[in-house]
């Protein structure tokens, strides 16, 4: 999509801003500078060859980010808590936490582009007691508000 980048900037630069923000609302773009993890959603690596930790991540996977304590996940791994953290971290790139977030910020990306639920009920649903510390983890990861997300990709 970079060709529209460069259209947009070619006609700002002979026409002026307020032409290019037309022509971008034209076409139905953004206007260029736009960032691209609005767009990309968390693809946990696997390829690591930790088996140990893999099974930690199937876990997670199969709880979508839940399940977080420490003791289970290490258990699931077969490990002691500290070397599954450490062991974590490496195989990943992310904490055990961090990476549980991005679980349940992905599925409820899902689930605020094609669903109708309040925020307030799917922050609950993916595994927040409290709405607002599901809004700053959200706004953190993703770069935009839930209500934001859901306004810019709902289908």
């Amino acid at each position: 999509m970079s060709w529209i980048d460069l259209g947009l900037i070619v006609v700002n630069r002979f026409l002026g801003p307020m032409i290019m923000a037309r022509t971008a609302q034209m076409m139905l773009v953004d206007l260029p500078g736009r960032e691209q993890r609005f767009y990309s959603g968390f693809i946990p690596r696997l390829s690591h060859g930790d088996s140990a930790i893999l099974k930690a991540q199937h876990y997670l996977q199969t709880q979508e980010g839940k399940d977080t304590r420490v003791s289970v996940l290490a258990e699931h791994a077969g490990l002691e808590e500290r070397t599954f953290l450490r062991r974590f971290q490496k195989a990943t790139g992310l904490t055990a936490t961090s990476y549980a977030q991005r679980l349940r910020v992905a599925k409820s990306q899902e689930l605020l582009q094609f669903g109708k639920q309040p925020v307030e009920s799917i922050a609950w649903q993916v595994g927040y007691s409290d709405p607002g510390a599901f809004r700053k983890v959200f706004h953190r990861i993703v770069g935009l508000t839930p209500g934001e997300y859901r306004q810019r990709f709902s289908a």
